[in-house]
């Protein structure tokens, strides 16, 4: 028993295995061709909009349409009592015959004043008068034809006609209703073509140019891509938002498309160029930097980087990283700096079991 018990005592403890690297997925960096474009959510609106009020005041003797139908330029929507106002256009008229009677009758006074004067038949001040008498009735001539002309505005304006081609969006009148001056009638929108006032980023739109392209998701329609173009660029940056706006016209969209839908702007900004871009999982901080783990020979380094656009999911590297290099992508909380790491496919199917549960 003694001497199995002193065997026991002086056999080698077995050495302590080392622990494997962690598996980390890893890429190498390339250079990609990216164009810069800036994204925001506006409203989609009609080419042209106008709220039709009441030029005169008149009973709605006629309604000629109705909400949703089509109407073309110049056509007529609906009618007013012209009574007053042709009664008013009728002493209008009136007034202005009698006016240029008057005038007449200055003017022939002015002729046989002067020939007295120049045979002394009257005295010189007789003439002033006559010229004066004149210019009064050429000028209470000119103030009747004013008013004729507005009395038949008043005529002519007891009548609505549609000032564009469009769609009535909505009537608020009825037969028989009596209108103000300035009382609102008709909506009338135009849809032919669509556009969009869109709020950009100026950090990222500063550049935009009338013409360049933009994409359209519409969230009432999801999964369709629609197109259109930047028709204008504001001067100024809107004051309450901060933002650049510009001005986008829808192409055509076969009618999928109405006035007041929310939509998701994606505007091309500028020329396409390379960048380099690395998945936001690969990025971390360190000691208020940003940094990344390049793989060299089989052993993460740590590198600070800096980052230039954040989105999608990924970010833009300026400085820090070369393209060719090897970068982890993601298991980066497993690595420590300077250590060894394996690194394993992407494709989660080329896994052994054991690698599968040790995946990041």
């Amino acid at each position: 028993m003694l001497l199995l018990w002193a065997a026991g005592c002086t056999a080698t403890a077995p050495a302590a295995t080392e622990a494997p690297p962690p598996p980390v997925h890893a890429a190498t960096i390339e250079a990609q061709k990216v164009t810069p474009t800036s994204v925001a959510t506006a409203e989609i609106l009609a080419n042209r909009h106008s709220n039709i009020r009441s030029e005169t005041a008149g009973r709605v003797v006629e309604v000629l349409v109705e909400a949703g139908e089509r109407v073309e330029e110049g056509q007529v929507l609906l009618r007013l009592d012209v009574g007053r106002p042709a009664s008013a256009a009728q002493a209008a008229n009136a007034a202005v015959e009698q006016s240029e009677a008057r005038l007449t009758q200055a003017a022939r006074e002015l002729e046989r004043t002067k020939k007295l004067v120049r045979t002394g038949g009257l005295p010189e001040q007789r003439l002033d008068d006559a010229k004066d008498a004149v210019r009064l009735a050429s000028a209470s001539r000119d103030a009747a034809r004013a008013e004729a002309r507005l009395a038949r505005r008043g005529v002519t304006d007891a009548v609505v006609r549609a000032p564009f081609g469009g769609t009535v969006v909505d009537r608020m009148v009825e037969l028989g209703e009596y209108l103000a001056p300035g009382s609102p009638m008709l909506s009338l929108a135009d849809t032919s073509l669509l556009k969009a006032r869109v709020l950009l980023d100026p950090r990222e739109a500063i550049d935009v140019t009338v013409g360049s392209h933009a994409t359209i998701s519409v969230y009432a329609r999801p999964g369709e891509v629609f197109t259109g173009k930047v028709v204008r660029v504001g001067e100024v940056i809107d004051p309450r938002t901060r933002r650049l706006p510009v001005e986008i016209e829808l192409d055509d969209h076969g009618g999928r498309l109405r006035p007041g839908l929310v939509a998701k702007f994606e505007v091309v900004t500028g020329e396409p160029k390379f960048e380099i871009r690395v998945p936001l999982d690969g990025v971390f901080e360190r000691f208020g930097s940003q940094h990344l783990y390049v793989i060299e020979d089989g052993i993460a380094r740590r590198r600070a980087i800096e980052l230039g656009s954040v989105g999608a999911g990924f970010a833009q590297i300026v400085r820090g990283i070369e393209p060719g290099e090897t970068v982890v992508i993601k298991g980066v909380t497993r690595v420590v700096d300077g250590s060894k790491v394996q690194v394993v496919p992407l494709d989660a199917s080329s896994l052994s079991s054991a690698e599968r549960a040790q995946e990041p």
